[in-house]
């Protein structure tokens, strides 16, 4: 994308509307009312202008950072985030998360890591906020066991904020993203017995779609044959969580329409094959 074509097309529009505006009042209102109309809008005309007077310098002060986004200097964007977020010890959300994309593009997990080990000591509410891309590392980094305890920290501070009008109760799919992170690493851990209790709190309480339709795969077609003391109740969970998405989602489109957009994010990605074959299971008939 060419970001410095947006900001001049945005400037264009502003400048443009202005100037048709200002032709058109002279025009049908006549020169008077005209300049009256102006001086009772001179407000809004300045906060126009300072807008996009902010925009522009907005741009410019972060015109490298554009440039090696539109290059796919991956490299590049890495040293350059580096440099301002920990030598210049800028910790910005926006700019801790495009660093630890960037070294998900580059395959390089273990730098996330290294950037979360930065941010505990500068500005550890990031951790909290950016939690499910310092879990998907761990979890590439085959590190489970260090996830499991990850998202087990993550879930216990988010249900303690819970009710305090705090994070987390702002972004319920969070939480449950978290919960089903926990549950999905104890499954790889060989955890069975915490993981299909997680799975099925997620199928039984959880609003996004996506994390109950999951939730209630993992319970039918791998716990159920790992739990037989609990079959009948996972099975029994799975299939009520298995109708909870299909009131939601009608169509298996429309699945995969969520689920696209998930895989978006690197925690999505991870999920692609799981996606795929939940999809099938819950719109099987």
């Amino acid at each position: 994308m060419q970001f410095r074509y947006v900001f001049i097309a945005f400037n264009i529009i502003i400048l443009f509307f202005l100037l048709v505006i200002g032709i058109l009042s002279f025009y049908i209102l006549g020169t008077e009312i005209a300049l009256e109309f102006w001086q009772a809008s001179r407000f809004f005309i300045v906060l126009m202008l300072l807008v996009l007077i902010g925009l522009d310098v907005f741009y410019g002060i972060n015109r490298s950072l554009y440039v090696l986004l539109e290059r796919e200097d991956w490299p590049g964007l890495t040293q350059y985030l580096e440099t301002r977020i920990v030598q210049h010890k800028h910790y910005s959300s926006s700019l801790v998360r495009l660093l630890a994309n960037t070294y998900f593009v580059l395959s390089d997990p273990a730098s996330v890591m290294n950037l979360e080990r930065k941010i505990a000591q500068e500005k550890p509410s990031l951790i909290e906020e950016h939690a499910l891309l310092f879990g998907a590392a761990r979890i590439l980094s085959k590190d489970i066991s260090g996830g499991v305890q990850f998202f087990s920290d993550r879930l216990d501070a988010a249900v303690a904020r819970s009710g305090k009008g705090l994070f987390f109760r702002k972004d319920p799919r969070k939480t449950a993203w978290i919960r089903f992170y926990y549950g999905f690493t104890l499954l790889l851990e060989r955890q069975f017995s915490i993981a299909a209790e997680q799975f099925t709190i997620l199928s039984k309480e959880a609003k996004d779609p996506i994390t109950i339709g999951l939730s209630a795969y993992f319970l039918a077609e791998i716990l159920t044959k790992l739990l037989l003391d609990r079959s009948l109740d996972l099975q029994a969970t799975a299939a009520d969580g298995c109708n909870r998405v299909g009131a939601i989602l009608h169509t298996i489109d429309a699945w995969y329409k969520d689920a696209t957009k998930l895989q978006n994010e690197i925690y999505g990605a991870i999920l692609i094959p799981y996606l795929r074959d939940a999809g099938r299971w819950i719109y099987r008939n």
